[in-house]
């Protein structure tokens, strides 16, 4: 089996550029929005980013009047190429947005062309060497020739990929300088079993920031149609040493000795942030008598089954989605916010 994943699979943080290099190459310029700062109660973060072309808005900062007025500022931008190509503007969440959450926000608007097709190509390529990538652009444009403004100034470096684990930005107004990180990948997620759980779970992952892998021997159980974030592969326990390292595994496929041979397989030959098996306290005991005659009780501990947060006797699939989508979400912040705690 392959289990190389699909470009599209890895750069669930980086939409933004997969539309500016493509809408570039073509010519066509778009309007890149960034939350460059966010203070107090806002409806996203830093570092959250949307997009304006001809084709109408893409993605979201968080909706309501605060977008509509930022879709409105880029399409100003969009219509005028005469105008600054870079601004910020600084919004307070009160009445006067119909907003009551109370904070602030500064959103960053750069209006991107053939020649920013350079340095979105060098983030590109730090992506896919494995690297976050941070980038600096300084928003003071000097004045062209032709009346307009210079394209200001944009670097591109690389990052170390563990010290980055969510999209970030930092707004130095002194300076005007908008400092930006991107993630090299979201995190994986390898869903073993394509039964009616697994496909209630995968539905739930697809609105999430992580990428799928969603492994199965049986082709014929794979919906005709896939979300973006992911990537069905025919395959067993066989196939497991093939995946990358500290991915999230969930194993519910529609056999127990299936699923024996998958945990067993993790345990064996990888590293990894969560191994979830689908089962009742008895399939508990039952795996967990098995694996220590093979694994250190240290690393059988790490099993989690049953899985999800919410204790319910429920068997529907989309309660069981829900919770396990719940608790992989949970593990991913706490390891991003551990990141960020050793970072400080």
């Amino acid at each position: 089996m392959n289990t190389q994943l699909a470009p599209s699979a890895l750069t669930v943080h980086g939409q933004w550029l997969a539309a500016a290099r493509s809408r570039l190459r073509q010519g066509e310029p778009l309007v890149l929005i960034t939350v460059a700062r966010a203070l107090g109660s806002t409806p996203r973060d830093a570092g959250t980013r949307m997009w304006v072309d001809a084709d109408g808005a893409h993605a979201t900062i968080g909706g309501g009047h605060l977008e509509l007025q930022a879709i409105e500022a880029a399409r100003a931008m969009l219509a005028d190429a005469g105008a600054p190509s870079t601004q910020v503007r600084h919004y307070a969440l009160g009445p006067s947005l119909g907003q009551c959450c109370g904070g602030a926000v500064w959103l960053a608007f750069e209006r991107l062309e053939l020649q920013d097709l350079a340095w979105c190509d060098a983030l590109h390529q730090v992506l896919e060497r494995g690297a976050a990538g941070r980038r600096m652009r300084r928003f003071s444009a000097g004045q062209a020739p032709g009346g307009g403004a210079h394209a200001p100034e944009v670097r591109v470096e690389a990052v170390d990929s563990l010290a980055v684990a969510q999209p970030d930005a930092r707004w130095h107004e002194e300076d005007e300088l908008l400092v930006d990180l991107t993630p090299a990948a979201a995190p994986l997620v390898v869903v073993c079993g394509a039964g009616h759980v697994g496909k209630a779970i995968v539905r739930v992952l697809a609105e999430l920031p992580v990428r799928v892998a969603w492994l199965d021997p049986r082709e014929d159980e794979w919906p005709a149609h896939l979300p973006d974030n992911v990537q069905c592969l025919s395959g067993d326990a066989d196939d497991v040493p093939d995946f990358p390292d500290d991915a999230c595994w969930l194993v519910l496929t529609h056999s127990h000795a299936l699923d024996l041979e998958i945990v067993e397989r993790v345990l064996q030959h990888k590293s990894f942030r969560y191994l979830g098996l689908i089962g009742s306290d008895t399939k508990r005991a039952k795996f967990r008598a098995r694996l220590l005659r093979k694994f250190p009780s240290r690393l059988v501990d790490r099993v989690v089954c049953p899985i999800g947060i919410v204790e319910t006797s429920s068997k529907l699939p989309g309660v069981i989605a829900v919770s396990v989508a719940a608790q992989i979400v949970g593990l991913l912040e706490h390891a991003a916010m551990a990141l960020e705690e050793a970072d400080a």
